[in-house]
């Protein structure tokens, strides 16, 4: 079994630290984008996911990407059969997703 957990969305400089922390349209759209496209299977060079920033709201989502590459290793590793589930879900303070993907 494999489990990534990180933040595919972490953008720190728009964390809502007080009062209303509901998530931003953009991080939204991309943690539902990163969802659709899990078990997409291609060319790597081709995959959504590795090209992250071509999403229109992948660069916002993703500032520095020290958050996002775990996710892309636990893929790498995926033999294409064993099901992905998502235990953990949901968007935190605006811009933190806690999206955490298990493999097997």
């Amino acid at each position: 079994m494999l489990v990534a957990s990180g933040n595919v969305v972490h953008n720190l400089r728009t964390v809502k630290w007080h009062g209303d922390s509901s998530p931003y349209p953009w991080a939204m759209s991309f943690n539902e984008y990163v969802k659709a496209n899990l078990t997409w299977q291609g060319a790597v060079e081709q995959h959504p996911l590795v090209n992250y920033l071509d999403h229109e709201g992948g660069a916002l989502s993703n500032p520095t990407p020290e958050h996002y590459l775990p996710l892309l290793y636990v893929l790498g590793a995926w033999d294409g059969q064993e099901p992905i589930t998502i235990p953990v879900d949901g968007i935190e303070m605006g811009s933190l997703s806690m999206l955490s993907v298990q493999i097997g």
